[in-house]
Order: structure tokens, then sequence, then C-alpha cells
């Protein structure tokens, strides 16, 4: 069961001003997804939530028109726009028919290069983004996400930074403008384009985006890699008094991720927790009980990765839980896997990455990943080769070299006793 990768591979052009347009044609069906990826991530702001609202907020009164006003436009065409914030990138997606590209084109730039970020706009957000974050107050998920990278990378790293009541107070519009203006420019930007579209969608799309009169500094000039200062202390734990379940988040940081260690790190992340019949699954689910799911990934973070394992356990169990993912790592660090749990781990990989690029826009989407990482298909091909060739006992060796129990980073929220 083998991927044709030829399929992630996009017919790469440039507009004029030389942003990359990655395409992916289909005509097989009527609809059109383009995609805006910048370089304007959390990472790369100065004041706390001005990224994220920065992206939220594109298109919510523009020079030319009010929030209501585009809304209505965009709306009146069927088309929707998606926007996807995040800690290295952002990117604002619009889908329509193909035969209202024509039309949704304009609106597109109107929203990516004539944003002003309007007072009353940002007030609104701010307070639909403070109510959510009281709610979220009380979600141990939550609470242990922000402890963890907090934890992880140092609350001043620019991954570790998280939000606090009083940021609500601080951010203005003035910020917004500022971090649009520098960060969502020419040099930026990739462009994806997918589904139904013609040769002259392309040039519509060159006349819109490719002048130089939205140019500006490429990001990564500006910015490198932050070293993290990795908290001494390798366990915390957040009581919340009163609740029933306990967050458990355990990790690390990983390898880079076009790095020769990484597919081989991948297949060990997979028979711990990467899938449904992983070990940690079958024992701490099926045997014993103490949650709904539990499972390991990596977040590819650009200039540090990071593995971790997370659950939501019944509070009492939680120390219980911990004991046992360690229990389990130990056994994979110590004994060989079997023949028959290897297959399987390689039909269920395949599967599940198959599954999740069926069809022409989950390939398209693919490309953001590939901009963050600077590498394309060759990075899923070299894992799948690893997967295909990998044994027993190199697994286990691999756990032993990577899954250092010394180097992990525990965090609970809830009803946890600790240590």
């Amino acid at each position: 069961m083998r991927f044709d990768y030829d399929k992630l591979r996009p017919r790469t052009r440039r507009l004029a001003n030389g942003i990359p347009l990655y395409t992916f044609p289909d005509s097989h069906i009527d609809l059109v997804r383009l995609e805006f990826i910048f370089e304007a991530g959390s990472y790369y702001q100065q004041k706390i939530m001005q990224a994220g609202a920065s992206c939220y907020l594109l298109g919510t009164g523009t020079e030319h028109y009010t929030a209501q006003a585009l809304s209505e436009k965009i709306d009146y065409f069927g088309a929707y726009v998606e926007r996807y914030p995040d800690r290295d990138q952002a990117s604002i997606v619009f889908s329509c028919m193909s035969r209202y590209f024509d039309r949704i084109l304009p609106l597109c730039e109107e929203v990516v290069r004539h944003s002003v970020y309007p007072e009353e706009e940002l007030d609104t957000y701010l307070r639909k983004e403070h109510r959510r974050f009281l709610v979220n107050a009380r979600k141990v998920s939550e609470v242990s996400r922000r402890a963890f990278y907090s934890t992880m990378f140092g609350p001043e790293h620019p991954y570790g930074v998280v939000v606090q009541e009083e940021d609500f107070k601080k951010l203005e519009a003035a910020d917004l403008r500022k971090f649009y203006k520098k960060q969502y420019v020419a040099e930026n930007c990739s462009i994806v384009l997918a589904g139904n579209f013609t040769e002259a969608h392309c040039k519509a799309l060159d006349d819109a985006f490719g002048g130089k009169d939205w140019s500006g500094e490429r990001a990564d000039k500006e910015h490198g890699p932050q070293t993290p200062s990795f908290s001494a202390s390798r366990r915390v734990d957040v009581p919340m008094e009163g609740s029933l379940q306990a967050s458990v988040r355990i990790g690390m940081p990983v390898c880079d991720l076009k790095s020769e260690d990484f597919p081989v790190f991948k297949v060990v992340d997979y028979v711990l927790g990467g899938y449904f019949g992983s070990r940690l699954m079958r024992n701490i689910r099926e045997e014993k009980g103490y949650t709904y799911g539990i499972s390991s990934y990596v977040i590819p973070l650009r200039f540090q990765p990071v593995w971790m394992i997370s659950s939501e356990v019944k509070a009492d169990s939680t120390e219980l839980v911990i004991a046992e993912i360690g229990k389990e790592i130990d056994k994979l660090r110590r004994k060989e896997i079997s023949e028959d749990e290897l297959d399987l781990v390689r039909h269920a990989y395949m599967g599940d990455f198959m599954r999740e690029l069926d069809g022409t826009f989950e390939l398209a989407e693919r490309m953001k990943f590939f901009t963050l990482i600077g590498q394309g298909p060759e990075f899923y091909e070299r894992n799948e080769a690893v997967l295909f060739s990998i044994t027993p006992e190199q697994i286990r060796d691999a756990a032993r070299r990577f899954l250092d129990r010394a180097e992990f980073c525990t965090v609970t929220a809830g009803a946890s006793s600790g240590v």
C-alpha cells in the first residue's frame, strides 16, 4: 500500500513580483480553493495577541468596504472565508464556485491587501475573545496546554508566551495595522490555488497580487531562531478545585523534521501513541479504562518542533496514567516489537496518511506544511521508505536514543495529587 507522491507535487510558477503560486488543477469539481499563506504567526508579534487578531480581523473593514458590506458581497456569491492564525504562519482561505472566481477575486484582493482594522471591530473581537478566555480558564485541556508551552519554552520565548487577562486591555488597532503592514507583504506570501480554474484565472491572480506596491522585508531576514529557555522544573501541576477530570501533557523538544532522525522517531511515536491501536491506547484506554483517548504526536514548530503525549483522564487516575505511560515507554526501550505489530503499524500509518490526502483540496492544504518546513513531498517519501525498511531492533534502539524520560516535561491540570 504505497502513495502516489506525484499528486502532492504542485505545478509551480511565480507572479511578477516573485510570489510563488502553487496550483493543483482538478476539472472534475466545480469549486476553487484559494489560500494565501503568510509568515505572520505569533512568533513574529511584538505584542501579545497581535498576530492572531491581525489574521482573524482581515477583511473586517477595508479601504473600500465596511465589514458588513464586504461580508454580504462574499455571501451573495456563495463563497466563504476561513482564517487560520498559528505560531509560525497565518493563512486565509477563500472558497467559491469556479464560475464566480472572477467576481470573488477582487474581494480577495480587498481583504488581503487593503484591510484597515477599524477600532470598533477590534473592540468587538476582544470582547468575544475575553469571554472565551474566561470559559477556557475552567477547561483542564486549555489550562494544561498553556502551562505546557510556558514550561517547555519559558514565558519569554515566542512559543512559550501565553495570553493573560490584562492583555485584553493593551491591544490597540494601531498594533494590528503595524503588524499587517510589516508581515502581510509580498515577500512573506505564498499562494495555493486548487480546483477547477483556468489559465485566465492565474493571469488575473498575477494582475491582482503580482505588483510591487505591497513589497516589504521578508520575515526570516529579521527573525532567526531563538534559543528556548527550557524550564528547570520538569513537573508542573495546576490544581483546579472541583474538577472531575485532569489533563495530562508529557513532551520534549525533538529533532528537526528535515533531519535523517525524524522518520525513525516518527515510527517510534506511531507505535507508542500515534493511532487507535497504539500501545498507549491499548493499555490506558482499553485495558485500564482511565480515559476515552490518549495519543502522541509531533507539533511541527519551525524553529523547535515538540513531541507530546496528551490525554484527559479521571482526576483520581492522574498519577496512575503517568506511571503507565512511563511503563509503556520503558517497555518500548527494553523489548523489540513483534513483526505482526510492525506490520499493523505500517498498514495503519499508510491508511491514516492516505485518508488525510483523499481529494484535491486536501492535497493543496499540505502546501502550508511544506512552506513551513522548507521541504516538499520528499518529506513523506522519506518517512514511507523508513517505515517499510525499519526493523524491530532499530525501533527499540531508536526508543532508547530518543525517549529519555529525564528530558520529559510533565504538566497536569485538574485535581491532580502531583508528586
